[in-house]
């Protein structure tokens, strides 16, 4: 039924959990694991003067977008290493694994991968957002039920023990 599953991580302890059960299913139904990782871009840090923040010059402007993409190669150069640990501790289990690293928009990445790839079944975490952050800052883990097409299995942090 299932035979390529796609877990999402973002580096945290919570977001490992998701792991645990892929690794069931995937013993299961004898699947292979994809690991993916998703780094927002890092944005460029104006030089303000005053209340309004802006790039007066070409010089400033350039500095500025360099240190922005040196920010986005270490963020990915760390993503590979986690995802390769963690892809190393899946195969130890007999199963195939393997992963990918992007720069961009979490969601948008997410649902891009699991076309490209011919996703069967997407197992992620969800931070328990709730209220006001929730609809300022919005769920990736909502945006990839709603417009991903595929079976979506959410994990949800356990209130007592996560805080």
């Amino acid at each position: 039924m299932f035979k390529r599953i796609l877990v999402p991580l973002d580096g945290s302890r919570f977001a490992s959990r998701s792991l645990k059960c892929a690794i069931e299913i995937a013993q299961k139904f004898n699947a292979e694991i994809i690991l993916i990782q998703v780094e927002k871009p890092a944005t460029t840090i104006a030089a303000s003067e005053g209340s309004q923040a802006d790039i007066r010059s070409p010089a400033a402007a350039k500095i500025a977008i360099q240190i922005a993409l040196d920010a986005d190669k270490r963020n990915l150069s760390k993503a590979k290493h986690y995802l390769s640990r963690k892809a190393r501790e899946i195969k130890a289990k007999k199963i195939a694994c393997s992963y990918q690293a992007n720069i961009g928009n979490p969601a948008e990445s997410i649902i891009l991968h699991s076309r490209r790839k011919k996703i069967d079944l997407i197992i992620m975490t969800s931070h328990g957002k709730s209220g006001i952050i929730r609809a300022v800052m919005g769920s990736v883990a909502d945006e990839v039920v709603r417009k991903s097409g595929k079976p979506v299995l959410v994990i949800r942090p356990n209130k007592k023990s996560e805080k």
